[in-house]
């Protein structure tokens, strides 16, 4: 199957996303599609504790540190990327990380969004939201939630 159209791989980075790129990674090449990978900053607020201390300076100041760790984040991705032989574009993007991811799956027609699995609780899910579920609601195409092996056991166990 030659579809040209990209696996959206939507990640922040962090170790639980590593099994979703790998997951990526086999499907751009199985698929021989392109690879379009996505990360989006969150935005970094400080507690009103700094408001004394230049809080407009402090919040740009985190605004481009996260900017920074998204850029880092997706070079090294798409070396890697590269160095598999995947055809590989990389976007920043800042906003609501369901709302950006879905935009982007629209504006790209990609046929897919792979996306890794925190694995949090029922109450830091219900406190912070879990993108991998707001994707599952909202996503224009399929998503594939990927746990980490970690996960994967600790489920199995409580089973």
């Amino acid at each position: 199957m030659n579809d040209t159209r990209p696996i959206l791989f939507a990640t922040d980075g962090s170790p639980s996303a590593a099994g979703a790129q790998r997951e990526a990674f086999q499907l751009a090449q199985h698929l021989e599609a392109p690879l379009l990978v996505l990360s989006v900053a969150h935005a970094v607020l400080p507690t009103l504790g700094y408001a004394a201390y230049g809080y407009s300076d402090i919040v740009a100041e985190l605004t481009q540190a996260e900017r920074h760790r998204v850029e880092k984040v997706l070079a090294t991705i798409a070396a890697t990327a590269c160095a598999a032989g995947l055809r590989c574009t990389t976007i920043a993007a800042d906003g609501l990380a369901v709302d950006e991811i879905c935009r982007i799956a629209g504006e790209r027609d990609a046929q897919l969004i792979v996306v890794g699995s925190h694995g949090w609780g029922a109450a830091r899910r219900l406190l912070s939201g879990s993108v991998s579920t707001g994707l599952v609601h909202s996503a224009p195409c399929p998503v594939l939630v990927v746990r980490s092996k970690e996960q994967a056991a600790d489920h199995a166990a409580a089973a």
